[in-house]
């Protein structure tokens, strides 16, 4: 298969891909819909993407490349305005990929075989795993740790795991006029991150 026609056969199983998951919903989404959605052989799913899970992650980042560029090149703000002013902005900014991104976490956490080929993502090669929104922001803070700007006892990856955690908590809630998360709620969840909710410790 050469390279243009590899390149077009995953443009129609992404594009299948979210046809079937607006028409059915991630959990109910299998490979076979999928599949003749993209009039391909069920089999040929599997020459791009491990599994259903990389499939879905695919089909998210694909469809908003715009929100995920700008956010990739966050690690490259290290440094510069505030940690606090730069998560803020990512947050606000993938805010719009919520109603695509939270049914989709909602999935993983609650299907079974999702939940399976997500943990096996995870401990595969990392050349293997997809690269998103959760690797971006764990390198931005990896970043700012070497810069003293962020606490050096939390591993970025936990930390964008809460970050990212704390953005789909606020999203899930109706808000007024369907305008979505408001940015000085996500600045004030931000802030509350950055310095706990513990008073400061007195001065001797």
């Amino acid at each position: 298969m050469s390279t243009n026609r590899g390149e077009a056969t995953r443009a129609k199983l992404i594009e299948a891909t979210a046809q079937v998951v607006r028409n059915v919903g991630y959990t109910h989404a299998s490979t076979r819909a999928i599949a003749r959605a993209a009039r391909v052989a069920e089999g040929t799913i599997y020459r791009h993407f491990p599994d259903k899970t990389a499939m879905f992650l695919a089909a998210v980042i694909e469809q908003n490349q715009p929100i995920i560029e700008w956010v990739s090149r966050l690690p490259a703000r290290a440094g510069r305005d505030t940690v606090g002013s730069n998560l803020a902005d990512c947050l606000l900014r993938l805010s719009g990929l919520r109603d695509q991104m939270l049914p989709l976490e909602l999935a993983l956490l609650t299907d079974p075989e999702l939940a399976g080929q997500r943990r096996q993502l995870a401990s595969g090669p990392p050349d293997a795993r997809p690269v998103g929104p959760p690797e971006y922001i764990a390198d931005y803070l990896a970043a700012e740790q070497r810069l003293g700007r962020v606490r050096s006892d939390v591993a970025p990856s936990e930390m964008a795991i809460v970050i990212l955690a704390t953005l789909f908590g606020l999203s899930v809630p109706p808000f007024e006029g369907g305008a979505g998360v408001d940015r000085d709620l996500l600045a004030t969840a931000v802030g509350l991150l950055l310095t706990g909710i513990e008073p400061n410790p007195r001065v001797a």
